[in-house]
């Protein structure tokens, strides 16, 4: 591979006015408007690994069909990484002020600035990993992981950067540690001693405990304005409303904000089922597989994981990369797509000149599969989810398709298993 890649204003908060005096630069974000970046927080922002993730896409080949236009959609990492830092202030800020504890015995009222930075980095750091074309390198090496490369590229952020965040590096980098083990969300990354007291803190970024957290808030919210599906992303007074519970385990959400809190995870699986899982998404991705596999061993690959390799490892080097290989013209967004009733499939495949067949199958689970209501505190106590219906189903789709070089048109075919498996159940009976 080595050879190829050589909008509206918000007001600021109190935490934020207190940062103006050492304030750099202030960021306009399309979905939050106006954000305040202090001067620490500027310096990794302008480190040229964090803006590398301006040359990666958030959603990789998605390209919107019927919704807006056929253009892939275009807005990257980096702007997710923003979005997802500015949250994770906004939510700290509404545990402060509406947990008593917090008022009444923390300093200031907020809790203290090793755990709130810690926060806050490893929401603006938490993708700083990932790969060319986003999760579409998943299908590529599915061994990749994005998350342990932010850790990384963490400790080289913060090697060459010694001037910033001295209270993070203190008690053997007891704060860079903690960063990373957020990122991931599981205590068991971190192995320092953390008070009972400030373990909400691992359900704010990647919330591994009952999956609500700020990275869903910023992503479902940014894909929703893409998607021109803003009113399905009502949901932040789930955020907002929320406390920390009074040993500080864990946090607390609204009672009455139940139903926001399953309209997040609806509308999640909405999106996987409208526009993550489409047939342009998934194919692509099984076509940039099959380049990618082809041209590149395994050993390249590993050399662009390299921390310090990373920075070439964009979309653009990467498909400069394969710019010869026959299969990249099917990655372009104009590309045709022609779906065709499944017993002529295979008489037009075998008629046609193809470059690549091949089948990908899909599985969007239901929001009862993937969200443990029963693991989400509520206050005040008064019951849970169970009179909560989940109206979501389980999806499982083939699709089957080949790329004809004839007339540069990729056919499908999409299968329902669910049908088929209901029908084998109906002939067993």
């Amino acid at each position: 591979m080595e050879r190829c890649l050589q909008n509206s204003t918000n007001e600021p908060s109190s935490y934020q006015m207190n940062l103006l005096l050492t304030e750099t630069c202030r960021l306009t974000n399309a979905v939050h408007g106006q954000i305040i970046i202090p001067e620490d927080i500027s310096v990794i922002i302008r480190n040229p690994l964090f803006e590398r993730l301006r040359s990666i896409r958030q959603l990789g080949f998605l390209k919107l069909r019927n919704k807006m236009d056929d253009s892939i959609t275009e807005y990257s990492r980096y702007e997710h990484s923003i979005g997802t830092y500015y949250l994770a202030l906004k939510a700290i800020e509404a545990s402060e002020r509406n947990t008593e504890w917090i008022k009444s015995n923390q300093v200031g009222g907020t809790i203290p600035a090793l755990y709130r930075d810690a926060v806050l980095l490893a929401a603006l750091l938490h993708d700083i990993g990932h790969a060319a074309f986003s999760h579409s390198w998943e299908d590529v090496d599915p061994n990749y992981d994005h998350e342990m490369m932010s850790w990384k590229l963490i400790d080289k952020i913060f090697t060459e950067n010694c001037e910033i965040f001295p209270h993070l590096r203190d008690n053997s980098n007891y704060g860079i540690d903690l960063i990373k083990a957020l990122i991931t969300g599981h205590r068991k990354h971190f192995s320092h001693c953390l008070p009972t007291q400030y373990r909400f803190i691992f359900e704010i970024v990647s919330n591994k405990y009952c999956q609500i957290d700020v990275d869903k808030w910023d992503y479902l919210k940014r894909d929703g304005r893409v998607f021109g599906e803003k009113s399905l992303t009502d949901f932040g007074d789930v955020f907002l409303n929320a406390r920390v519970t009074e040993d500080g385990a864990h946090i607390e959400y609204l009672y009455s904000d139940r139903y926001k809190i399953i309209q997040l995870f609806t509308t999640r699986w909405i999106f996987y089922r409208d526009y993550y899982c489409q047939t342009h998404n998934i194919t692509s991705n099984a076509i940039f597989r099959k380049i990618i596999r082809r041209n590149f061993a395994l050993s390249e690959l590993e050399k662009c994981y390299q921390a310090d390799n990373f920075l070439n490892f964009t979309d653009e080097k990467i498909l400069l990369a394969v710019k010869n290989d026959c299969l990249t013209k099917f990655l372009n967004e104009t590309v045709a797509y022609k779906e065709i009733p499944s017993n002529e499939f295979k008489p037009i495949c075998e008629h046609l000149h193809n470059s690549y067949t091949d089948s990908e199958t899909f599985h969007i689970q239901p929001v009862s599969k993937y969200f443990p209501k029963n693991q989400v505190c509520l206050y005040p106590d008064r019951g849970d989810f169970d009179t909560i219906s989940d109206e979501t189903i389980s999806i499982k789709k083939t699709i089957n398709f080949f790329c004809s070089e004839s007339d540069n048109v990729i056919y499908f075919n999409i299968k329902d298993e669910n049908k088929c498996f209901q029908s084998e159940l109906c002939l067993d009976a």
